[in-house]
C-alpha cells in the first residue's frame, strides 16, 4: 500500500513539473518575449526550452512508469493492452497522452532543425511556427490529461 502511495504522489509531482512547466511557458516566458527583439526572443525561448527539456522528457518517462503501476494496482490492469479496455477515461487519458507527447516531440525535432540550420547562434535561429502551434495544442492537450485523471479517481 504504501509504495502504491509513494507511486501516486510522484505522479502527481511529475504531471504538475510537467504540466507547470507547458503552462508557464505559454503564460509567462513566450508573453515576455514577444515584447523582445527578435534575436532576444528567440534567446530567450531557447534558453528556457533547453533548461527545461531534460526535466520534461524525464518526466514523461517517469510519467509512463508510475502511471502503468498506479494503473495496475488501481484498476486491476494486466498488461499493456487491459491499459486500453479497462477503463473509459484511462483510454482516453492515453491516448490523448500518446497525442500530446508526439506533438511535443514534433516541436522539440523542428526547434532543434532549425537552430542548427541557422547562420548563426542557434539561440538567434528563426521561430518555428508550426512547431510552436503544436506546442500549444500539447498545452492544451495536457489540461484535458488532467481533467480524464480527475474522472478517473472520481468518477
Amino acid at each position: 500500500m504504501i509504495m502504491y502511495i509513494l507511486s501516486v504522489w510522484l505522479h502527481v509531482l511529475l504531471a504538475c513539473i510537467w504540466v507547470g512547466g507547458m503552462i508557464y511557458t505559454a503564460a509567462i516566458v513566450i508573453p515576455f518575449a514577444v515584447k523582445q527583439s527578435p534575436d532576444e526572443r528567440q534567446r530567450i525561448i531557447r534558453g528556457q526550452a533547453r533548461k527545461f527539456r531534460m526535466i520534461g522528457w524525464t518526466s514523461v518517462v517517469l510519467l509512463v512508469i508510475t502511471g502503468y503501476y498506479n494503473a495496475t494496482q488501481r484498476l486491476g490492469v494486466k498488461g499493456i493492452g487491459d491499459l486500453f479496455v479497462k477503463d473509459f477515461w484511462l483510454r482516453r487519458k492515453l491516448e490523448i497522452f500518446v497525442l500530446m507527447v508526439l506533438l511535443i516531440l514534433f516541436h522539440d525535432i523542428m526547434s532543434m532543425r532549425a537552430a542548427k540550420q541557422s547562420q548563426g547562434s542557434p539561440d538567434t535561429a528563426p521561430g518555428n511556427r508550426l512547431g510552436s502551434i503544436a506546442a500549444a495544442i500539447a498545452t492544451l492537450l495536457a489540461l484535458i490529461i488532467l481533467y480524464c485523471s480527475v474522472r478517473i479517481v472520481r468518477g
